[in-house]
């Protein structure tokens, strides 16, 4: 947000301050991506334009400057609301498109993507709080989650971030119910777990009821989870 990286809690994104964490003094993106890079050798990165999520500009400099210096694959949700706008966003240097429910306006544009050559780039963010889907497409806003898994898969998206927002940055434990209701009802898709992950046992307990894998940022910031606890884990998932 603003050029800077920021501490995500709730996704009361007016409160959202630059991060401070116990890897670097910076909240410069460049800087933060290398400190995380290097504490747990990971090769994905994840990262939400929030300005542009919000329709309060972009920071598309920040992404080509990762894209230039970060050896690692990106994974920018841009607040992408058609196919061009993706499109012009992998040229840029995201090796992966997330299109987020939240921003979404209709399953029609989302099937643009589906019949698209940029397809198996393309990651669809299932945005929630209180169990209830955020979205502006009218079939998605305020469904409940498996509801809205099933629509999409209607439309050919086999691969999710399921991510719970009220509970983003807060450490209060990751929606396992959630997730192993996904993989019990769709065992051929991929699901990403995200909010509230704090403890190596929360990464433990996802690993075993069939996440494909996990974003954290908060719990390495904190501390709470190293890059020990990652290598020891990354077999599992």
């Amino acid at each position: 947000m603003k050029g800077l990286v920021v501490h995500a809690v709730k996704g009361v994104r007016e409160h959202y301050q630059p991060v401070q964490s116990i890897l670097t003094s910076s909240a410069k993106p460049l800087e933060v991506a290398q400190c995380l890079k290097k504490e747990t050798l990971c090769q994905e990165f994840y990262i939400a334009d929030l300005d542009a999520i919000q329709g309060k500009g972009h920071n598309r400099d920040v992404i080509c400057e990762l894209a230039d210096h970060l050896d690692a694959s990106l994974w920018v949700d841009e607040g992408i609301g058609n196919l061009e706008s993706a499109q012009s966003l992998i040229a840029a240097g995201a090796h992966v498109v997330i299109i987020g429910s939240e921003t979404l306006i209709s399953l029609e544009e989302l099937r643009r993507f589906s019949d698209s050559k940029i397809r198996e780039q393309i990651v669809f963010s299932l945005d929630m709080a209180g169990n209830r889907v955020l979205s502006c497409a009218k079939a998605l806003k305020g469904a409940e989650p498996m509801k809205a898994l099933e629509l999409l898969t209607e439309e050919g998206i086999d691969r999710f971030i399921l991510l719970t927002l009220d509970v983003v940055g807060s450490g209060d434990g990751p929606d396992l119910s959630l997730v192993k209701q996904a993989r019990r009802n769709f065992p051929g898709h991929t699901f990403i777990a995200g909010g509230g992950v704090k403890t190596p046992e929360h990464l433990q307990n996802l690993s075993l009821i069939g996440a494909s894998s996990v974003l954290i940022a908060t719990s390495l910031h904190n501390g709470w989870i190293t890059g020990r606890d990652i290598s020891s884990l990354k077999k599992k998932f």
